[in-house]
């Protein structure tokens, strides 16, 4: 069986019996791929520490019949910071299953490895909330389901006067005449707009720049989870972990 190196994220890592590990894993050149660690569960395992989530590492892999297994592993890098607190750690494993479930097993989509490295980088920094939201957005660009933000998708008119109602059905913003009848829809506040538009475009080293205030940020926290959770047809399962952890 040939053997082969890949240097990959770990999304997921769900241990199975006999004290193995089954990675979901995201490499640059490959996409999404999923491989077993056998006994990395076991105390005097040399694999253990770099099949944990949110580490990213060099595997040395051999082909299987179903799914390839981790021979050798060497971790590079484990993103200390995001995992000092609770919060840090429930937003990476947000953000994980979200590349996970907009990702199909062998196809890398551009930039998203990318994408999940400089986020994972910048949690534990200050703004993590603002570099989820830039996150959500810059990952439905890439998955081809960006949102239209700048004036009504239906009609072309301004999206309003002070208010915009962002409509996952419509793929974006919409007036409140074209909005009329469609649900879910989320109200938000023109400079929410702007800064959407802005964390769009922004690497997650300057998004400690900007300064928005606590209505704001809920506004597009709702509206980009309402607008995932449509797209995707069901609720994320670290999103009650989330909604727990913010009504604490």
């Amino acid at each position: 069986m040939k053997l082969y190196t890949e240097e990959a994220l770990v999304l997921k890592s769900v241990s199975m019996r006999d004290a193995d590990r089954v990675l979901t894993l995201y490499s640059r050149a490959g996409g999404k791929f999923r491989a077993v660690a056998h006994g990395a569960d076991k105390p005097s395992s040399r694999k253990r520490g770099s099949v944990q989530p949110f580490t990213y590492g060099k595997f040395q892999l051999r082909r299987g019949r179903e799914l390839d297994s981790v021979e050798q592993c060497e971790g590079l890098e484990y993103f200390k910071r995001l995992r000092e607190s609770l919060e840090g750690i429930a937003f990476a494993s947000y953000m994980a299953e979200l590349v996970d479930v907009f990702t199909s097993e062998g196809e890398a989509t551009p930039g998203i490895f990318e994408l999940i490295m400089e986020s994972y980088g910048g949690i534990g920094e200050g703004r993590d909330s603002i570099i989820v939201r830039s996150f959500e957005l810059k990952l439905l660009s890439l998955s081809g389901y960006r949102p239209h933000l700048e004036n009504c998708v239906s009609c072309g008119r301004e999206a309003g006067d002070g208010r915009a109602v962002l409509v996952p059905a419509l793929g974006g913003l919409a007036c409140s005449r074209c909005a009329t009848g469609h649900a879910p829809a989320y109200s938000l506040k023109r400079d929410a707009v702007e800064v959407m538009k802005l964390i769009m475009k922004w690497s997650p080293d300057r998004l400690a720049r900007i300064k928005i205030g606590g209505g704001t940020e809920k506004e597009m926290k709702n509206a980009l989870r309402g607008f995932i959770q449509y797209h995707l047809e069901s609720r994320l399962k670290s999103v009650r972990f989330l909604d727990w952890l913010e009504n604490e």
